[in-house]
């Protein structure tokens, strides 16, 4: 069942045991082959190689990463984020003394079986067009603006449809609803953030990573002050453009300052949720 995939981890936990310093959050067994998540702390250097199938998601949370792809360097530190395109090669080391902290994001799911094939291939069949780099603070631009706490990552239509992520402030609460087809997976930044899914409640903390199966139903409430900051994943992608949408219509769909479920759930079926559920 889809609610038996719940996972929380505490900081350092591993899903499978992977070589230091790298944990894997979420694997392609825990995500139905969506994504892998890996966290990654220390200077583990990648030499020049090329994902067949994957796209590379990388968010730097502390430390200075230097990124070589496509003849040119890049210095990624605390809040960039890149996407690697399938198909090109590229490296990754570590330019600070200190150690590199990053989340490592890849779909479609495997990374974690394909780890040990990758290294050393040069071949390459891939866009490089598709790859872009955000500073601290910047944004995939979308149809409308979005507040910042709503902080576009990378867009399904950055990723072949194949996931969204968003670095979010959860200020306020999100009601209980339903997913019923993306899988959410969690990473929080700082703060805390109340998890309450199917009929248990979980406060999830800096550092820690919690998976959320669709089909299973799910609330998210502000557990700290100030509220937290998260890595939001979307899997299947298009998580973007609900939020787009529930902007442009906030004064339509909220009773009292709170979203209304009833008035929400036009907008929310079309990309299948539904709220208010029990």
């Amino acid at each position: 069942m889809s609610k038996e995939r719940f996972i929380l981890l505490n900081p350092g936990e591993s899903r499978l045991p992977m070589p230091p310093p790298t944990t894997l959050k979420a694997g392609a067994a825990d995500t139905e082959g969506r994504f892998s998540l890996i966290e990654n702390r220390g200077h583990q250097d990648l030499p020049a190689h090329v994902h067949d199938a994957f796209d590379e998601l990388v968010f730097v949370l502390d430390g200075e990463l230097g990124l070589d792809f496509d003849g040119r360097t890049h210095r990624l530190t605390a809040g960039m984020c890149a996407l690697l395109p399938r198909g090109v090669t590229h490296a990754i080391r570590a330019l600070s003394e200190a150690p590199v902290h990053a989340l490592h994001l890849f779909s479609p799911g495997g990374w974690e079986e394909y780890a040990q094939s990758v290294a050393g291939q040069t071949a390459e069949n891939g866009d490089k067009g598709r790859f872009y780099l955000l500073q601290r603070g910047e944004v995939r631009p979308g149809r409308i603006k979005v507040p910042p706490a709503f902080a576009a990552k990378a867009r399904g239509t950055d990723t072949d449809g194949r996931l969204s992520l968003l670095e979010m402030v959860v200020a306020q609460d999100i009601p209980r609803h339903i997913h019923h087809k993306a899988d959410e997976g969690i990473y929080v930044l700082d703060g805390e953030l109340v998890v309450e899914y199917d009929d248990r409640t979980e406060k999830v903390g800096k550092g820690q990573f919690v998976l959320l199966p669709h089909g299973v139903p799910h609330a998210l409430r502000c557990g700290s002050t100030p509220p937290p900051r998260v890595i939001q994943i979307s899997s299947p992608g298009g998580w973007e453009c609900f939020i787009e949408d529930l902007i442009e219509a906030r004064p339509h769909i909220t009773t009292g300052g709170r979203l209304d479920p009833v008035k929400l759930n036009p907008i929310a079926a079309k990309y299948d949720i539904t709220y208010g559920v029990p």
